[in-house]
């Protein structure tokens, strides 16, 4: 994967969003900026963009040990999603194709990151899943996407963000029950808290765990950066014949591998823009097949 430049900003603001949720001790925070910052001018040693973000994140870890910063945004905007998840099941249930419209819910649920900077609540929430499920997608390659889901025995779906998994569930829940998906689907959290991607915590706490079998990727980086990955995870990875990734993280960390995978995601930031050769702009809800 290519370095990035422009990533290094956001990696220094995601360090200085973390302490601060923490700490009020304006020297631990000077002193963990101060040490991101010198991470982050050593760019030159690091192949990829995702071991300096785990890096700078380990110098957090360092100061406050046991504590993850996210963790009361997590648990509130997981429960603000359950709150509207029978209104994601009757769109899927009263549409004329029901594929169609689970993709779209479970692709609303990455459009609405609430580490963005957007103060959510249930009428926010609403508003942007239904300008999310409005977007136009490439119906080529959802018809695509559909064809390989039907014939797919072994599917790994690697989540996102929490509150998002909520969308994830019930998007799985329509393929265990109109496509006969039950217990050929593995689910993918975080191995340890990262920003605010999901983990085993909060698979738990939305009750996915009771829809599919839920493992982790082994590692607290808001990835599936493979090299990195438990054994548990690239095994489920290799003998997927299907991968649905969701979210730019995963993208970014698995673009460049040979695999049947389809990414689902907001376009969030320039780079992923680029990434994606400028096909799409930001902002853009899109399915991309690898």
């Amino acid at each position: 994967m290519e370095f990035y430049y422009e990533c290094i900003p956001c990696h220094i603001r995601a360090a200085l969003n973390s302490i601060i949720l923490l700490t009020d001790d304006t020297e631990i925070i000077s002193k963990v900026i101060k040490k991101a910052l010198i991470k982050a001018s050593e760019f030159k040693k690091y192949k990829n963009f995702f071991e300096l973000y785990y890096d700078i994140q380990n110098v957090v870890k360092s100061y406050i040990t046991n504590k993850d910063p996210f963790k009361d945004l997590k648990s509130q905007f997981n429960k603000i999603c359950l709150s509207v998840a029978d209104d994601l099941k009757r769109i899927i249930e009263q549409s004329d194709d029901c594929f169609n419209s689970g993709v779209r819910v479970c692709l609303a649920g990455n459009s609405i990151d609430v580490m963005q900077g957007k103060k959510m609540n249930r009428g926010a929430l609403k508003e942007s899943i239904t300008n999310a499920i409005k977007q136009p997608l490439n119906e080529r390659i959802l018809k695509r996407f559909e064809r390989e889901v039907r014939n797919a025995n072994k599917i790994l779906f690697i989540g996102d963000n929490a509150g998002e998994i909520v969308f994830d569930m019930i998007f799985i829940e329509m393929l265990n029950e109109k496509y006969k998906k039950e217990g050929k689907i593995t689910y993918s959290v975080r191995g340890g808290y990262t920003l605010n991607d999901c983990t085993m915590e909060d698979a738990i706490l939305v009750g996915i765990n009771n829809v599919v079998k839920v493992i982790t990727t082994g590692i607290d980086m808001p990835n599936a950066h493979l090299p990195l990955c438990s054994e548990e995870f690239v095994n489920a990875y290799r003998e997927a014949d299907l991968v649905i990734s969701k979210g730019q993280g995963n993208l970014e960390a698995l673009i460049d591998e040979e695999k049947n995978i389809f990414f689902l995601l907001k376009i969030k930031c320039q780079v992923m823009a680029k990434i994606l050769d400028n096909r799409h702009k930001v902002d853009d809800i899109v399915i991309v097949h690898r």
